[in-house]
């Protein structure tokens, strides 16, 4: 089953993205991403988190599909991942995760690394292009021409591929800027490592 969460970062602009959201058979609203929805008439399931971004008349409004979760060792992404996988879901497509301040961001894309080893697949998607989490050796979908980064976060295993403009050649992605800017010469390329190991895959969107 495929749960689509909507984080309190950017939010989305581009057609598609918002289909998503409007098509969504189950949705979970991270705390004050809510605000965007009303005017778009699209309507959560749940609203999540520990409510300190939601003016009190969108709490009023949504009070029936609040769930308040106040702890603060996770964030509110967190939360709506955990709520959603304890309700069976083990699909997730993760918007509005990025954007405005960069600490989330970043906190956000790095979480892809723990939710994809608890589910099926996770994607996250920006109006900018797709991020998620493979498992080494793997095959990845693209398109000629489609930029590519590919992060790591084990300096110890050294990556090489096949299908990349610039290929990989048993390289440690220890500094975030090693894997960056490539780009797929066709329909799929191809990653190896020295030992089993995640990375991350972020690709543009078709324009």
């Amino acid at each position: 089953m495929r749960a689509v969460i909507l984080a309190n970062g950017e939010f989305p602009k581009r057609k598609d993205l918002i289909d998503e959201l409007k098509n969504a058979s189950f949705l979970i609203v991270c705390d004050g991403a809510i605000r965007h929805l009303l005017p778009l008439n699209i309507e959560p399931n749940f609203i999540i988190g520990d409510l300190d971004s939601i003016s009190q008349e969108l709490k009023e409004y949504y009070k029936h599909q609040i769930i308040h979760i106040a702890e603060q060792e996770s964030n509110d992404l967190s939360k709506a991942f955990y709520y959603a996988k304890s309700l069976g879901y083990d699909e997730f497509l993760i918007l509005g995760a990025t954007g405005k301040r960069e600490d989330h961001s970043l906190a956000n894309i790095s979480l892809l690394f723990e939710y994809q080893l608890q589910c099926k697949n996770v994607v996250l998607k920006s109006d900018y292009g797709v991020m998620q989490v493979y498992q080494t050796p793997c095959e990845v979908s693209s398109f000629e021409g489609q930029q590519v980064s590919l992060f790591a976060l084990d300096s110890s295993v050294r990556f090489s591929s096949q299908g990349l403009k610039y290929p990989l050649q048993e390289l440690s992605l220890n500094l975030w800027a090693r894997g960056t800017l490539n780009e797929a010469l066709g329909e799929r390329f191809f990653l190896t490592s020295n030992t089993q190991a995640q990375v991350l895959v972020y690709q543009t969107l078709n324009q």
